[in-house]
């Protein structure tokens, strides 16, 4: 309930009101969540065993050649898990791998007392890998129909009878690539455990109780005995919403098994090459016109790259389907939708979240098909 007391002292459009981050951004005393490792005494840090393969079976971890590099403190894996080996929303993700899926994707990581020497750790540790086929383009998936999740469809009228009567009728294909989000502060989080048992997680995310949530099933214990925290994010655009939530639970189950803060901050390389992007689409498509040029019916299949896992592709997929008219009517409209597993990483949330990709659809089709009319599409 609204007072007078909750109104600014002298209320008018246009007045310039500071935002409240303002003094802290421009004096630098803003503080992020990799700040806080100077503030925190004992902290290990980490970085992750990479598979240089897009898809292979590991047939082999020896972590033990880690544990003689100057520093390493422990190298965790898939049997120091005491909850559900498992980061992703969908269940779908294993934290610990036994089957790499894209190249860079950590099979263990190192704790070590400074980075550098969880780097030599991390190359010390051995790996053995059986490569298996990949996919790594939407058209490869479709090729071996490879799919995950659901495969909506958005239509209106008759697409086939709208189609029959259109006086001019073309079909083509249109494709576009993903996007990095390239946000300055790469993922990072900061986990300690306290006197009583609370795992207090700091994180760079966009989506804190979900965070909690993976965290607390990974480590097997209930929600409300962690707490995440995100102090401000130096960029996220979607980015930061699915992605942060294995990083934090390395994080947090390093500090558990440990006793000490864990670090875990992303190098620029590895924040591009473990985290997820735009998703990139495939669309192949009918498009009729009237005499008159004006859109008469669209007949089209979407399909996104999800990457390996599902995390967000099917509501990017379902906005993906609902922007494909964009700012046009089409009186009859039929428009598939389904998503391509790949090797890749998995891609997630974006500024526009399918919205760009679908109007990119509509818009490529117009350009292409307008200078092919007697007359230029007018709708």
């Amino acid at each position: 309930m609204s007072t007078l007391s909750h109104r600014p002292a002298n209320p008018a459009v246009g007045e310039a009101v500071p935002h409240e981050s303002a003094s802290l951004h421009v004096t630098g005393e803003a503080l992020y969540t990799d700040d806080l490792v100077g503030r925190t005494l004992g902290v290990l840090h980490t970085h992750p065993v990479g598979s240089p393969h897009a898809h292979a079976r590991v047939t082999r971890l020896d972590p033990s050649p880690a544990l003689a590099v100057p520093g390493v403190v422990r190298v965790l894996t898939a049997a120091d898990v005491p909850g559900t080996n498992d980061a992703g929303v969908k269940h779908d993700e294993p934290l610990f791998p036994d089957e790499v899926m894209f190249v860079g994707h950590a099979v263990c990581w190192v704790l070590a007392e400074t980075f550098e020497a969880a780097r030599l750790g991390a190359a010390a540790v051995e790996v053995g890998y059986d490569p298996l086929p990949s996919l790594v383009t939407v058209r490869e998936a479709i090729t071996v129909h490879s799919f995950q999740g659901g495969q909506p469809q958005l239509a209106r009228g008759d697409v086939e009878t709208g189609l029959a009567r259109s006086a001019h009728v073309f079909s083509g294909e249109t494709e576009l690539a993903g996007q990095e989000h390239f946000y300055l502060e790469t993922h990072a989080s900061l986990a300690l455990v306290d006197e009583a048992g609370q795992v207090f997680v700091q994180s760079s995310t966009q989506h804190p109780s979900e965070t909690q949530e993976i965290v607390a099933h990974v480590l097997g214990v209930p929600s409300h005995a962690v707490t995440v925290q995100c102090l401000r994010m130096g960029g996220g655009f979607g980015g930061k919403e699915m992605q942060p939530h294995g990083f934090a639970a390395v994080a947090a189950l390093g500090a558990t098994l440990t006793g000490r803060p864990v670090r875990v901050r992303l190098t620029r390389t590895q924040d591009m090459t473990m985290t997820g992007k735009r998703h990139g689409f495939h669309a192949q498509w009918r498009v009729g016109f009237d005499e008159a040029g004006r859109l008469e019916a669209l007949d089209a299949t979407l399909t996104a790259d999800g990457g390996w896992s599902l995390d967000l592709s099917e509501p990017v997929l379902a906005r993906a389907l609902c922007h494909v008219d964009n700012a046009y009517w089409i009186p009859h409209v039929r428009v598939n939708g389904r998503i391509a597993r790949t090797h890749k990483t998995s891609q997630t949330a974006f500024r526009g979240f399918g919205g760009p990709q679908g109007m990119f659809v509509i818009e490529d089709v117009l350009g292409r098909c307008a200078p092919c009319s007697a007359s230029p599409p007018t709708s």
